[in-house]
């Protein structure tokens, strides 16, 4: 099991940090020793939050980034230094949950608010991307919710525009990641435009 801990600002902690992870440790300062198995959490904002970002993912430590206000620039930075995840610090006990499941599924968690704006950004870009893919393994309804997602559009816009359920989207999402060997989104939109 994983060891979680969260360095952040004197006085500023969360109870749903202690809901998810009962035996996380949480500190104001860098930690003096960790173990492999160890994920950071580290508020921005905190002291020399990016050097630590940096200095522990070259260790191969993944690292969240937690904020007190979501913001694409932010994001970047955290990213740049080699942030796994960034996530509003005082986010739900479920989704500091799902949070680490998928950093440790070598997937990167980004919010869906910034996600779409992220998205829509690149899809304005572009770019070469090599991937070895063929849009057409994919179902006439797959390529439809493809070519909406791809614009930035959020699985609920995605659903209002097919009138279909959000759930039904995020099932098809499932199966075009299996079916083009893409991780998430951001894998999809490079795939899209790279053909």
């Amino acid at each position: 099991m994983r060891q979680c801990i969260f360095i952040t600002q004197s006085e500023f902690e969360s109870k749903h940090w202690y809901g998810a992870f009962p035996d996380c440790i949480v500190l104001t300062k860098e930690p003096n020793r960790i173990a492999a198995s160890t994920v950071i959490w580290i508020l921005a904002g905190t002291p020399n939050w990016l050097n630590i970002v940096q200095k522990y993912t070259q260790q191969r430590i993944p690292v969240i980034v937690m904020t007190n206000n979501l913001e694409i620039d932010e994001l970047r930075a955290a990213l740049q230094a080699g942030a796994r995840g960034y996530v509003e610090a005082l986010a739900s006990k479920v989704i500091i949950e799902q949070v680490l499941e998928t950093i440790c599924s070598d997937a990167i968690w980004i919010p869906g608010q910034l996600l779409s704006n992220l998205v829509g950004a690149l899809s304005k870009t572009n770019f070469n991307y090599s991937h070895d893919c063929n849009l057409d393994v994919l179902t006439k309804r797959e390529r439809q919710v493809v070519d909406i997602v791809v614009t930035g559009a959020t699985n609920k816009q995605a659903a209002e525009s097919l009138n279909i359920t959000e759930r039904t989207i995020k099932e098809h999402m499932g199966s075009i990641f299996n079916k083009l060997k893409v991780r998430d989104r951001i894998q999809l939109m490079l795939v899209v435009k790279g053909n």
